[in-house]
């Protein structure tokens, strides 16, 4: 999966959730957990974070998601469930930060241009 096919499937979901604290590893893994039946019923769907901005590095333009979204906010990621078999994204949030994300965040985002698959 690479982060343009990823974008073309996202869709505009309906929320933001402006995070007030930084985004963490554990603020990310927390909701995947409590949306686990999500992959225990479809084996086709992969777990995935995609940013469009970690602490004011730019990755990727996720059209929509963020068009209301104060500028400050310096990391600005997108996180659900794609699944693979339809091309479709099955669940998803967004978050904004003006806080500095955690430093896990910020290295695995850097190591995968701006997408993390989460296994």
């Amino acid at each position: 999966m690479d982060p343009l096919s990823l974008i073309a499937a996202i869709a505009f979901f309906g929320y933001i959730a402006v995070v007030i604290v930084s985004i963490t590893v554990e603020i990310i893994t927390e909701w995947f957990r409590a949306r686990g039946r999500i992959k225990a019923e479809n084996s086709d769907a992969i777990a995935f974070s995609l940013a469009e901005r970690i602490a004011n590095k730019d990755y990727a333009k996720v059209g929509g998601v963020f068009d209301k979204t104060p500028a400050a906010a310096t990391t600005r990621v997108v996180q659900g469930f794609f699944d693979q078999r339809t091309g479709r994204v099955v669940a998803a949030r967004a978050l904004a930060s003006t806080r500095q994300p955690g430093p896990e965040v910020v290295r695995h985002h850097a190591a995968g241009r701006g997408l993390v698959v989460y296994s």
